[in-house]
């Protein structure tokens, strides 16, 4: 059996992986920079949206392994933040 790809996570789980806080994973969704959705009061970030914006490819371990992080090119992430509008 292998294990299923995340298509979402929380923002806690972005800032984790990003090293940024919370708080500022939920001001870049509140202001349009970081797309997400609330699904029952919570806000999830797809992970389309992580891989796409930032050119990194999430593999199926846990968000907080930050080895599940690789990156699709060689270049780094646009101002090495999520801050990428």
């Amino acid at each position: 059996m292998w294990p299923l790809k995340r298509v979402a996570y929380r923002p806690r789980e972005v800032a984790e992986m990003f090293g940024m806080s919370e708080s500022g994973v939920r001001n870049l969704i509140k202001r349009g920079t970081l797309r997400a959705v609330q699904l029952d009061g919570r806000w999830l970030i797809p992970a389309a949206v992580i891989e796409d914006k930032l050119g990194v490819s999430l593999d199926a371990r846990p968000a907080s392994d930050a080895a599940s992080i690789r990156r699709i090119s060689g270049r780094p992430p646009p101002g090495g933040d999520l801050d990428v509008a």
